[in-house]
């Protein structure tokens, strides 16, 4: 397994992986601009012998927020989302970064038991976030 940037070739593996696992996209035009233009944006790939295997988008600041995450559902529950979790996670602390936040659906356990295993802690709900159903917000100390 291999972790790398992004970069502007992604996109369509990316759109194509959001559609598959969330039956929905950012878009390919949302990508692009975070790609291009937002100086914020991090969009990490890993790949492995197969090619492209998934992804996970941040925003860093002062803080982090999460935007988006995904494995190829052949390879989840492989350790493909634990290491780019990890990865990012390895990033943001050596620049000093203290948190990162996340939303998942309500209904997504499977998510929520994921990001509860890394240490993620359950912060407070975002009602009618993703349109008709609630978020919860999830925040991690990066330096523990």
């Amino acid at each position: 397994m291999q972790i790398r940037r992004a970069k502007l070739d992604d996109i369509i593996d990316i759109v194509k992986l959001e559609h598959t696992v969330f039956q929905e996209s950012l878009g390919e035009t949302f990508l692009y601009d975070e790609l291009s233009l937002n100086p914020f944006a991090r969009i990490y790939i890993i790949e492995d012998e197969d090619g492209f295997a998934g992804f996970i988008g941040v925003r860093v600041d002062d803080q982090a927020e999460m935007m988006n995450f995904a494995v190829i559902k052949e390879k989840q529950h492989r350790g493909y989302g634990t290491r780019l979790l990890q990865h990012v996670l390895n990033e943001l602390r050596l620049e000093g970064i203290n948190q990162l936040s996340l939303e998942v659906r309500k209904s997504n356990m499977i998510a929520q038991t994921f990001y509860e295993k890394m240490g993620f802690v359950k912060s407070h709900i975002r009602k009618d976030y993703y349109k008709t159903e609630d978020a919860i917000v999830y925040i991690k100390e990066v330096t523990s």
